[in-house]
């Protein structure tokens, strides 16, 4: 039966007291679940409600296809699933990227198309094997981004009107002035996990559908003839069609398209314990670690591509890595295959019936170890820098400098808490560093604002980190660097918690925090190491004004770490 109806609810504005500040009522929209509809949920980027949009299977009951459609900028989630007619055999979800822009599916756009996953497949108990991937323009890079990112979760995608790589299809000649020079190299790392053809051979694991338009003059069709050239010389599961005529967009057929749907229906996940190969490429376990029955934990080098080639032959797993310092097996998931040895690198590794096992490469040789250290770096804290502006991250501005240090620093967490808030439509909690208690805010990124000098809650965070700031000097691991003009981000783990990470915002004077002023860390597309150290120049030069940068060793140390250090020219 269909519902159409409005509810009214009374709202209450209370203070910390129990008082009543003031009351109003709002209509809510009522919607029967079987027709087009919103779902919330608390995302643990910061603890805020969003939302998606359903266009419900027209059949009832559990275990039926799950398509995950993500929409192009300027497009709101709630019109991406009213474009498609509803399906009799699955449920169409549309993720919002935390806003109708958003971050281009990538950093927080991805946590959240991966977040409505998960909430979608456990409200409508959907087949984790028919689960598939769709999108358009910069959706259609989302789809390809994400299908790329996390090749196990999709059975097919079907990139529409689309592009592989945001920045290179942005932008593709902002970055040549900076090539060659000597800090931009780590910080085209930082944004690795946007390159979507270095990662191109996960697409092995999915059917791929491409749609274009051949008259399209927003998203050139070259876009989708490259992708159509890159498949062909390894992929022999995808199907290409240019839709004659075709504009950008050019009816709802732009995504609902009955061949896509149709070729959907053809392709499922294999199980698990049916993978006997195993191909999988990485840019960095923080953004995408697992496939099937292996977790990539460490790297060699931070945010280079990583991958891995195993096949199981007989009873062993065998295989080769490349920049792979830690990797698990779960052994578990192949109980059936009786398997007795791994041999990774040419080295065996005998198997005793362990249902999962670990392996760390030292001086290039694999030795068993008990389980992940979370003191290192692995899979869920990993850096860099932006990977400390989500876990439920808090805001925590110095008070114990002098005035206008206090009123910058409070101005710079409030105006990166607004930038997130209308960017992606974040709810971050901003607080005195004299409010800051280590147990209420127990395992929760923080992000500090301040240095050692005046923001209280350094020592409880951030006493024993190889990086200092204080007014006047950084010291970066024993290296004194002077001057109230150096400003530095930075992403270390906390100490009192085994997942959280600190965020650093410092200067060392008030030219140093200025530097500082400008937030394209909160942003989709640009790419921060764990560290970056940079002088006032930086406002003027640009890369010029970076002094340190890069990223710490799999310890957290900088020994151990990869670093470009320039001298400061006086």
């Amino acid at each position: 039966m269909l519902c159409r109806s409005e509810v009214k609810a009374t709202v209450k504005l209370i203070d910390k007291s129990g008082k009543v500040i003031d009351t109003t009522q709002i209509a809510l929209q009522q919607r029967s679940a079987d027709t087009y509809h919103e779902r919330t949920f608390l995302s643990n980027v910061d603890k805020s409600v969003q939302y998606y949009s359903v266009a419900p299977s027209t059949t009832k009951g559990d275990e039926q296809a799950l398509f995950l459609t993500v929409h192009g900028a300027s497009v709101e989630a709630r019109n991406q699933a009213r474009a498609y007619a509803q399906k009799d055999w699955g449920h169409m979800i549309a993720a919002t990227n935390r806003r109708p822009f958003g971050f281009n599916w990538e950093e927080w756009g991805r946590i959240d198309a991966m977040e409505v996953l998960a909430d979608a497949k456990r409200v409508f108990k959907t087949k984790d094997d028919r689960t598939y991937l769709t999108g358009h323009s910069m959706g259609g890079h989302g789809t390809w981004y994400l299908g790329v990112t996390y090749p196990d979760q999709f059975a097919a995608i079907a990139p529409c009107a689309s592009y592989p790589d945001i920045a290179k299809y942005s932008r593709p000649e902002a970055d040549k002035p900076n090539e060659g020079k000597a800090h931009f190299g780590m910080i085209e790392r930082g944004a690795q996990g946007g390159r979507t053809l270095d990662l191109k051979r996960n697409y092995l694991q999915s059917g791929v559908y491409i749609l274009h338009g051949d008259s399209d003059s927003v998203v050139k069709i070259d876009q989708a003839r490259r992708m159509r050239q890159e498949l062909g010389e390894f992929h022999t599961d995808f199907c290409y069609y240019e839709y004659p005529g075709g504009s950008h967009w050019y009816s709802n057929e732009s995504v609902d398209w009955k061949p896509i749907f149709d070729f959907f229906n053809r392709h499922s996940i294999p199980a698990d314990s049916a993978m006997n190969r195993v191909e999988f490429y990485t840019a960095s376990p923080a953004i995408s670690a697992t496939n099937h029955w292996l977790r990539i934990d460490q790297q060699k080098k931070a945010y280079q591509v990583s991958n891995v080639l195993f096949d199981i032959i007989d009873n062993s797993i065998s295989g080769t890595t490349n920049n792979v310092e830690m990797i698990t097996f779960e052994t578990g998931k192949l109980a059936s295959k009786n398997l007795k040895s791994i041999i990774i690198d040419g080295q065996t590794i005998a198997l005793n019936g362990e249902k999962e096992i670990t392996l760390k490469n030292t001086d290039n040789k694999w030795t068993v170890i008990e389980g992940v250290p979370t003191t290192q770096k692995y899979a869920q804290r990993s850096g860099g820098f932006k990977q400390a502006f989500d876990n439920d991250v808090v805001f925590v501005y110095a008070t114990g400098g002098n005035k206008a240090e206090n009123e910058w620093y409070r101005n710079k967490a409030a105006f990166d808490a607004e930038t997130f808030l209308y960017r992606g439509n974040g709810s971050i909690d901003v607080i005195a560093d004299t409010q800051f208690n280590p147990v209420k805010y127990k395992d929760r990124n923080v992000v500090v604002y301040g240095n050692a000098s005046n923001n209280k809650a350094w020592n409880k965070l951030l006493k024993n980190a190889p990086i200092q700031v204080k007014n006047g000097e950084i010291n970066f691991g024993g290296k004194q660097m002077k001057g109230t003009d150096l400003g530095t981000y930075f992403v270390y783990p906390r100490q009192d918690s085994q997942t959280a990470s600190v965020g650093v915002v410092a200067g060392t004077g008030i030219e140093g925090m200025k530097a500082g002023y400008a937030n394209d860390y909160i942003s989709g597309i640009t790419g921060f190491p764990d560290v970056l150290i940079f002088n006032v120049d930086m406002l003027r030069s640009g890369i010029e004004g970076v002094e340190v940068s890069g990223f710490f060793g799999n310890d957290w140390s900088i020994s151990n770490g990869d670093f470009t250090i320039t001298e400061k020219q006086n």
